[in-house]
């Protein structure tokens, strides 16, 4: 069993993979998949699941991608750039 954000989940009995693609229109992908230029994701798509999700606020990759895996938003989690925040050498001069 697992602990997150409150919740018990059990282990999957088999290995799970998530692919989020991020930062582009769903019928992109739609019509790439349609004319064989994305063979593997079109591949996977029929033989699992493919769903279409929203994104949290901000849009950013880390934090959606942490909103996916946990099931909470930003304000929760507390992810909500995909900077670290630390200054880096640029920033201070």
């Amino acid at each position: 069993m697992i602990d997150v954000n409150g919740r018990r989940y059990a282990l999957p009995r088999n290995p799970v993979v998530v692919v989020c693609v991020d930062g582009c229109e769903p019928d992109y992908l739609d019509r790439a998949v349609e004319g064989g230029a994305m063979p593997w994701l079109g591949a996977a798509r029929a033989r699992g699941t493919s769903l279409v999700g929203d994104c949290v606020m901000p849009s950013f990759t880390n934090p959606n991608n942490l909103s996916i895996v946990t099931g909470a938003p930003p304000s929760v989690h507390g992810i909500s750039a995909t900077t670290s925040g630390i200054p880096t050498r640029a920033s201070r001069s």
